[in-house]
């Protein structure tokens, strides 16, 4: 039950700082492993036509019935905070993270930096043993851009893939992948696989496990051109 409550209460916080949120993977720990790794590469696709509003697509992990919000984010729109101008014709990339409550939340951010479409964007959490501090690397054609590291000692209860209207107008999110993207659990819990179909047409990410349940490494997802929507 505290894994529904944790859905509806991100849910609910997510709804609240968006316009439009589509959920293409959405992953909870229903028992009592947790998440302690996820790496994820979005192959970044053209921009929106038109740039009318603020687009974006991004991996995320939820901590302890929302008590971090963490994110590597890329987005395109006018007014972007992060890339400023250049937010506006090309794809802002960051490692992000949300703490708090809507609508007080608190922002937190690595570096920005711009890419263009056909661009490998990967971003690596993990829960770093040694200092407890959840490491986030963001990586642009596998170079070091963005990094976080904070929300000491929280477990991951959710894992997400979405796409995202946070402002304005938005043109449908052109068709794009996720690659390489793997889940490394506290403990085995093989009652995690996701079996069928994804959520909004996407297709592809099967889940495998190499180790009975401790691992899940996915084949590329296929996300088709759609409007992020509640």
């Amino acid at each position: 039950m505290k894994r529904a409550y944790a859905i509806i209460g991100a849910i609910a916080s997510i709804a609240a700082l968006v316009q439009a949120n589509t959920d293409l993977v959405t992953l909870s720990t229903p028992g009592a492993a947790w998440i302690q790794e996820v790496d994820a590469t979005v192959i970044l696709p053209q921009l929106p036509n038109p740039v009318s509003g603020h687009n974006s697509l991004w991996s995320a992990i939820y901590t302890d019935n929302s008590k971090s919000f963490m994110q590597g984010v890329s987005a395109v729109g006018p007014g972007d905070t992060y890339c400023g101008a250049a937010g506006t014709t090309t794809w802002c990339n960051n490692a992000y993270t949300l703490t708090g409550t809507a609508p007080n939340w608190n922002i937190f951010h690595g570096t920005s930096v711009t890419a263009g479409p056909s661009t490998a964007v990967r971003t690596h959490y993990k829960l770093n043993p040694t200092t407890q501090l959840w490491d986030q690397n963001m990586y642009v054609n596998g170079k070091l851009v963005s990094t976080l590291s904070m929300s000491k000692g929280e477990h991951g209860d959710l894992f997400y893939i979405s796409i995202e209207c946070a402002a304005g107008t938005c043109a449908p999110h052109p068709t794009h992948s996720w690659q390489d993207v793997s889940i490394v659990l506290s403990q085995a819990d093989m009652s995690f696989q996701h079996t069928g179909a994804w959520a909004s047409g996407a297709t592809g990410g099967v889940m495998s496990t190499p180790d009975g349940g401790k691992t899940w490494n996915f084949t590329t997802l296929h996300v088709p051109e759609q409007k992020a929507k509640q």
